[in-house]
């Protein structure tokens, strides 16, 4: 007999959950190895384009508050400025301390020239 799995939970598991993604730019204004900051309701989302593919990120760095997006970007590790803490944007984990909490990342959508953002989930 095969077992049903569904990796998203919902009280009812046969329901669709959709994602609630927010236009936050413009593909165009998405640039190649430089980084954009979004404000939102939420936080402050960095946008970066890495080979064609647009990734997002909170402004934040998780070990002490600081702006992350000011910080040294090279391929897909990030550093912060203040203590020099390094994430890897794609997956948000943990590449050099004193972090020890993963950066936050978002599911990004492109809807015709809108990079849209899953800030919800």
């Amino acid at each position: 007999k095969l077992k049903k799995i569904f990796p998203i939970r919902s009280e009812n598991p046969y329901s669709v959950i959709k994602m609630a993604f927010t236009k936050l730019t413009k593909i165009n204004l998405v640039l190649e190895g430089k980084i954009l900051v979004i404000k939102t309701k939420y936080c402050n989302v960095a946008l970066t384009k890495l080979n064609g593919d647009i990734i997002a990120f909170e402004d934040v760095c998780t070990h002490d508050g600081e702006i992350i997006s000011c910080g040294k970007l090279e391929g897909e590790i990030i550093t912060c400025p203040r203590h020099f803490a390094k994430f890897n944007i794609i997956t948000g984990s943990v590449v050099a301390k004193p972090a020890t909490e993963p950066l936050a990342v978002f599911k990004v959508n492109v809807n015709g020239d809108d990079v849209e953002v899953d800030l919800e989930n």
